[in-house]
């Protein structure tokens, strides 16, 4: 029999949905989606929550606003969330968290712990609507990763909590949700002795598939250089099914000497055991492969996991539902990797934006089937930076999922510690219900399950704590199951609508739940259609009256719904007089632009302010303006300037920066500057003059102003780096340095992959100086400003180029104007190397006038002129091809010079005509079209003419 419980409407169709076939291939993509909170601002430390909190099935939001503020985010029906601001937890940041039902009430609590700064949980009231303080008495402890696990096996969580500085801490449940310190429960002393500390991450897991749970530490001590020093190889405690601990991590190949931050187990092919995924500081991060029975292989090499910086968070989930778990890091670089289906992964390029995570956490936060990130963006390693936290929702694909929600009757309430096992034409995959994983974070206790192209599971098994075996067959994808232990299974609760849920004032739709039940709609009505006219979330609760109840995903009802139109520039929307943009705006029923166009794009080149208005379902609505400006170059102020004789004129025009041409449009360019000098004239000519200008220049400063602190220089192994965002091109003009080493270095802008952009060579003195280094900068994400290495091998025989770097009083992120934003160092945010004082300046955008013409007027006085005409001169055709005959009504008396000029004043031919001459053929037939003037004289008498050749 087919188990139809609580399906998932998919991209708001309501109905019980037939999917596509999956491509195996499918896309991981996520969209910001901060929008839908209620406070998209927020900005946590490393601690960070998405889990279920009040028990309606869907995941909710726990965060420490600056590290310390709990806020729990209530995910609604209707995709909307709801903020509960519970207040500051403590004065310092915190720097790990986990969540369970710590009083097996149905509501969850929250711990949380920082660096000596007490520990506490905050317990969820019987109604869950409200919290309280309550410390956990014990040793003072630096809290790293955390978790809640039944390690007593009782039916009640007891809390572990790793310490940064000595042996990590166990507290019993006592089973009234207090807590007693029982660290004897594990012996955790390091054999050779050790003062126990280093311990980072934790995960409970039943690694060897023998029925309980086991406890894995990622061990990792600053200062600590050797990696057979046992504050820094993790551990492995193996539950004998007794609850007692040994240490075996050498035995099933988990001894690791490098500096570890965290450990996941999870299965990359489906084999039916835990494989681990480590990521480290000072090595490579590591996949190891399980054999079946808990013995771990090395596959790193193999997998394709290039993992670079200093990762904080590494956690294996599926994300695009194809049936393979993927793999998320996050710190100082964020990293995305799809499983490939082979034991090899991809990255997938750009999943998020360019600001690099720093930690999350993850559940399915819209409730369609797909995971879900709440990714947050603090500097290493829980100062929260500028950088708000985002709620990254899945995209999603066509691939089909299940998703496990468990109540525990014997066991404690969440299950942790239970087992899912689901099989398929995959075989089969498992997960494991924890609390607290990674460093410090916890994810949804809700198993999630990709399908891929499968649509039906053969059977699901449940392995709880207590030694209790549920089995359930046949159960169709696309939906959640809440699985109550011993066998009991939440009734189906879907909500049909038999009509549109979108509709106008006056109208309604009908709501109908499954028959044969009892239920409760969140309206309050308890019939199983209800009629709806009013806008709003509609769910029901149905149940089958043995106490096993399901809850619908809510219908989300829209009356009037309101459109908001955007107008979306496709350009610049200031640019000079003459240019154009294009505004449009997205499909619509109909437009009606403020310019008064009804098309769903316009083009604009005048100043002003732009709308357009569309057609929606019930009514029409109006977009924001946008601002068009241009920028005007005035037109240059002249001075013409008149001969009276054969010479040179002196031509002048107000304005920043005249270009003189010799045509209105197109023409050569003759010179530049408020004045022209023409060449020598003997006749009227008109020349052309246009002004340049600049606008939109600026110049900005910003970055760490000086060193600051005692500490000076790195090590000489260390090139430093400062990585940077820019947001629009510049020019970096010049920085400041110390060195104690004078000579040159090679200054150089690197892409993200460490690409050489730009460079400049430089001498630098001893002491403090400002440095011209004149390096263009493009747009671009995790540019770098360093060094070249290679050089300064050549120049000081080591990789530092012996510039002052500052590790006191750093505070990224840097703006420099909003050009650009200096993040941190190759090292982390607690390093500024070497380059202070940034000076930068924006290039602005040229802009011309129109051209004005200038007149050089040849007037010759009238007495002279008349003396001086050569009188009886015609030229014939004109204009002409190329062949000009010029006739003279009476012979020359004296002997001629024909002179063929353009009008630049460049003599093109000269040639003379002997006394008696009445005519000249003149071959223009080489020239290109244009004017040209042609003088004859002869006797001291002149004629002037132009001829146009075509």
């Amino acid at each position: 029999m087919n188990a139809n419980l609580t399906f998932f409407p998919r991209l708001g169709t309501l109905l019980a949905l037939v999917f596509a076939t999956a491509g195996l291939q499918a896309q991981i993509a996520f969209t910001n989606s901060n929008s839908l909170l209620p406070n998209g601002n927020a900005h946590s430390g490393v601690a960070i929550a998405v889990t279920d909190m009040n028990g309606d099935g869907l995941d909710d939001i726990a965060h420490l606003d600056n590290a310390k503020i709990l806020h729990i985010v209530y995910q609604n029906a209707n995709g909307t969330f709801t903020d509960y601001a519970f207040g500051n937890v403590s004065s310092a940041n915190q720097w790990s968290m986990c969540v369970a039902d710590v009083d097996n009430n149905g509501f969850n609590d929250v711990f949380s712990g920082g660096a000596y700064d007490g520990l506490r949980i905050i317990t969820a009231a019987a109604d869950g609507d409200t919290y309280s303080y309550v410390p956990v008495m014990g040793p003072n402890t630096f809290v790293q990763g955390s978790n809640f696990a039944d390690i007593n096996n009782d039916g009640y969580v007891d809390l572990f909590a790793c310490h940064d500085d000595g042996e990590s801490r166990i507290w019993a449940n006592n089973g009234d949700g207090t807590f007693t310190s029982a660290d004897g429960w594990i012996n955790m002393a390091t054999v050779p002795a050790s003062d126990n500390s280093g311990n980072y991450g934790s995960i409970w897991t039943d690694f060897d598939n023998d029925g309980d749970i086991d406890l894995y530490i990622a061990k990792c001590r600053q200062g600590v250089s050797n990696p057979t020093d046992p504050r820094r190889i993790n551990a492995l405690f193996v539950n004998d099914g007794a609850g007692n601990f040994s240490e075996q991590a050498q035995e099933y190949g988990l001894k690791i000497g490098a500096q570890s931050w965290t450990a996941d187990f999870n299965d990359i092919d489906n084999d039916g055991d835990m494989d681990c995924f480590i990521t480290n500081h000072d090595v490579a991060s590591m996949l190891l492969e399980n054999d079946g029975t808990g013995h771990f292989t090395d596959i790193t090499a193999t997998a394709g996991l290039a993992i670079g910086g200093l990762p904080i968070q590494g956690v294996m989930r599926d994300f695009d539902n194809d049936g393979f778990v993927d793999v998320l890091v996050a710190g100082t670089n964020h990293y995305l990797f799809r499983n490939n289906g082979d034991k090899t992964f991809s990255a997938v390029p750009n999943p998020f934006d360019n600001n690099d995570m720093e930690s999350y956490a993850i559940g399915d936060l819209n409730h369609d089937g797909f995971l879900d990130i709440y990714g947050g963006y603090a500097n290493i390693y829980t100062s929260p930076s500028n950088i708000a936290d985002v709620l990254w929702l899945n995209q999603g694909n066509d691939n089909h999922f299940l998703a496990v929600q468990l109540i525990g009757e014997v066991s404690n309430r969440n299950g942790i510690g239970a087992r899912v096992e689901i099989y398929g034409d995959w075989g089969i995959q498992i997960r494991e219900v924890r609390s607290g994983e990674s460093y410090g974070i916890m994810n949804s206790m809700i198993q999630h399950f990709g399908m891929g192209a499968s649509e039906v599971v053969d059977s699901l098994i449940v392995r709880w704590p207590s030694g209790i075996i549920d089995t359930y067959l046949n159960i169709d994808a696309d939906q959640q199951l809440t699985l109550i232990e011993d066998n009991c299974v939440s009734p189906p609760a879907t909500v049909m609508a038999l009509g549109e849920t979108t509709f106008c004032s006056g109208e309604s739709v009908e709501l109908s739940a499954p028959e044969g039940f009892n239920y409760l709609w969140s309206n309050g009505e308890m019939t199983q259609n209800i009629v709806v006219t009013d806008a709003g979330s509609y769910s029901v609760t149905v149940s089958d009256g043995s106490g096993c109840y399901g809850v619908s995903t809510a219908v989300d009802i829209v009356v009037d719904p309101v459109l908001e139109p955007a107008v979306q520039p496709l350009g610049d929307l200031t640019f000079c007089e003459g240019g154009e943009v294009t505004l449009t705006t997205a499909e619509a029923d109909g437009y009606l632009w403020s310019t008064g166009a009804t098309t769903q794009s316009i083009l604009v080149s005048e100043a002003g302010s732009y709308s357009v208005t569309v057609q929606g379902l019930c009514d029409e609505y109006t977009s924001a303006e946008v601002s068009v400006e241009t920028w005007t170059v005035e037109l240059p102020e002249v001075e013409n300037d008149t001969l009276e004789e054969a010479g040179t004129a002196m031509l002048t025009a107000t304005g920043n920066d005249p270009h003189w041409y010799d045509a209105f449009f197109g023409g050569n360019l003759l010179g530049t500057g408020n004045s022209f000098t023409t060449p020598v004239l003997d006749m009227s000519t008109t020349y052309y003059v246009e002004d340049l200008d600049i606008f939109g220049q600026a110049s900005y400063t910003g970055g760490q102003a000086e060193h600051t602190g005692t500490s000076e220089y790195g090590g000489n192994q260390f090139n430093g780096q400062i990585i940077f965002d820019c947001h629009e091109p510049f020019v970096l003009k010049t920085v400041k340095v110390y060195t104690d080493t004078p000579g040159d270095r090679v200054i150089e802008i690197l892409d993200e992959n460490e690409n050489v952009l730009e460079s400049v060579q430089v001498n630098i003195p001893a002491g403090e100086s400002t440095i011209v280094v004149d390096l263009p900068v493009t747009p671009g994400n995790n540019l770098r400003l360093t060094t070249n290495t290679d050089f300064n091998n050549s120049e000081f025989g080591f990789n530092s180029p012996r510039l002052q770097r500052s590790s006191q009083d750093v505070q990224y992120p840097y703006l420099i104007g909003d050009v650009a934003t200096l993040k941190e160092s190759q090292f982390g945010a607690d390093w500024y190397y070497y380059f202070y004082n940034w000076t930068v300046e924006i290039p602005g955008s040229e802009c011309v006038s129109e051209r004005v013409p200038v007149e050089v007027v040849f007037q010759i006085p009238d007495a002279v002129q008349e003396e001086l005409l050569l009188r009886g001169v015609s030229l014939y055709p004109n204009p002409s091809k190329g062949l000009v005959q010029l006739t003279l009504s009476q012979p020359l008396t004296e002997e001629g010079q024909l002179l063929l000029r353009d009008l630049t004043g460049k003599q093109l031919l000269l040639d003379r005509l002997g006394a008696g001459a009445t005519q000249y053929d003149l071959n223009m037939s080489n020239l290109p079209a244009g004017l040209y003037l042609v003088q004859l004289s002869s006797g001291g008498r002149v004629f002037n003419a132009k001829v146009v050749r075509e």
